[in-house]
């Protein structure tokens, strides 16, 4: 039924054969041509699909590249599967007017998804995707002619080019190490390959084969999926190993110890690598559920900071600005000034490693150095389920809010943000979020600080303030 079609923080989303059907996806598809159609782009024509590894992915994506040809619009599908920021780039370079992606990204396999980028590459936004949920009611979906040879387009060249023209390819290339990458059997296997030959690097790949079940993991670089990585870095003795979600938009890193470094230490490094060995400045853009090292960076640098709602849409619309530097989410997925609107996994693995060939350090030796200077983040997330969705999130941000003590942790309570959500922060800058769900019965709880024990006794407080 059209009701169980709802846009997400990137995209529609759902069980194959449940939600994620046929029938739904060619309401989708007819309602997203209709707004096309409705919205005509100067300069920019067409549309390009492309889809993932996932279980009937390329079946989707030609299914979608039907309909919309059927309703006149002009149509490329990629001839092989494709990381999303790899459409996000052939959307811009191409200048397509639109972009859909067949993927559910880091969730488990037996989802799959419809991604929607506009034509400088980034997620649809909010006012967009509306409109086109309105549509579902009104849109006919139309008879396709299943005999009608498609259009291809094949830009897999076209977009190494492009992750080589961000970076200082010869300082990479240069620099003599042992790396582990782990694909978590998702989309961007290979692409690191290609794009690092004749460096002076060993090497070294697991989960790389095309297994629509993603050998019974999450494709999420999280630190309860990558315990193989761990263990591969720690048998290889590598400097690092790195890790992508199914569609390669999101970044994982384990250091040379075979240790998880979380999204609240890996984006903090790499926004001190582009300011002190790049040399750039600019704003500074995270998502509310991310830390405050980088936060502690800008202010030190004396460079605007911006915390966004979840969703890197929001991050997304800043990249537009002139004076944009780098922007960042709790989920692995980042951004630098340059480049699309639009966070790509690949690309911010390959800046990490140019970190730590122009810094001659290992990452815990990076770390350590960080937080020598700005301080030590220990973060942790617990997502408590519910038997209901809240649905009325302004209510929820004043219950809890009303709930908050003068000190949580032993510490007296500084700020209240209610942006996406309730976030406390204490005087030391150590933070607790309660963030509901928009799409599930569930909310999630963040909290960072200097030491586990204070992380800890926040969480606690968090899932005692949702009971009460």
């Amino acid at each position: 039924m059209p009701e169980t079609i709802h846009f997400g923080t990137d995209g529609w989303r759902g069980l194959i054969a449940d939600d994620f059907t046929f029938d739904n996806l060619r309401k989708i598809t007819a309602a997203t041509g209709s707004y096309i159609l409705s919205h005509p782009t100067p300069g920019r024509q067409g549309v390009l699909v492309g889809y993932d590894r996932r279980f009937l992915s390329r079946t989707f994506a030609e299914e979608v590249s039907r309909i919309l040809t059927a309703q006149g619009i002009s149509v490329q599908l990629s001839a092989q599967p494709l990381p999303t920021p790899a459409i996000s780039f052939s959307v811009m370079n191409r200048k397509a007017c639109w972009g859909i992606v067949m993927t559910a990204s880091h969730n488990p396999a037996l989802y799959n998804g419809f991604k929607l980028k506009e034509g400088l590459g980034r997620s649809a936004p909010p006012e967009v995707t509306k409109e086109i949920e309105a549509h579902l009611s009104t849109s006919s979906i139309p008879k396709i002619d299943a005999n009608r040879p498609l259009d291809f387009f094949d830009d897999r060249q076209a977009y190494q080019n492009y992750l080589k023209s961000r970076l200082d390819m010869t300082l990479i290339r240069s620099y003599k190490a042992t790396v582990v990458w782990d694909y978590l059997y998702g989309v961007g296997s290979g692409i690191p390959e290609r794009v690092l030959k004749g460096s002076k690097q060993t090497l070294f790949v697991i989960h790389s084969a095309v297994d629509p079940l993603f050998g019974g993991l999450h494709p999420e670089p999280i630190e309860n999926q990558l315990g193989d990585l761990m263990k591969e870095v720690r048998k290889r003795r590598a400097v690092v190993g790195l890790a992508l979600d199914g569609d390669a938009d999101r970044l994982g890193v384990v250091d040379e110890c075979g240790c998880y470094l979380t999204p609240h230490q890996v984006f903090p490094l790499l926004v001190l690598h582009c300011i002190e060995h790049k040399g750039w400045k600019g704003k500074v853009v995270q998502a509310v559920s991310l830390g405050y090292l980088s936060e502690r960076i800008a202010r030190a640098y004396n460079l605007p900071f911006e915390e966004v709602p979840v969703g890197f849409k929001h991050v997304a619309e800043r990249m537009l600005s002139p004076d944009f530097l780098a922007g960042g989410e709790e989920s692995g997925g980042y951004a630098v000034r340059g480049g699309l609107p639009e966070r790509d996994g690949i690309l911010n693995a390959l800046l990490f490693l140019e970190m730590l060939a122009a810094r001659k350090r290992t990452p815990s030796q990076l770390l350590k150095e960080m937080e020598k200077r700005f301080g030590s983040a220990h973060f942790k997330r617990i997502d408590m389920n519910l038997k209901n969705a809240i649905e009325d999130r302004i209510q929820f941000a004043q219950r809890i809010s009303e709930r908050v003590p003068d000190t949580l942790a032993g510490e007296r309570v500084a700020e209240i943000r209610t942006r996406d959500g309730v976030k406390i922060i204490l005087k030391s800058g150590a933070w607790v979020l309660l963030r509901p769900s928009g799409t599930e019965p569930l909310i999630r709880t963040y909290a960072e600080s200097e030491n586990l024990k204070k992380t800890d006794l926040l969480l606690k407080w968090a899932k005692q303030a949702v009971i009460l």
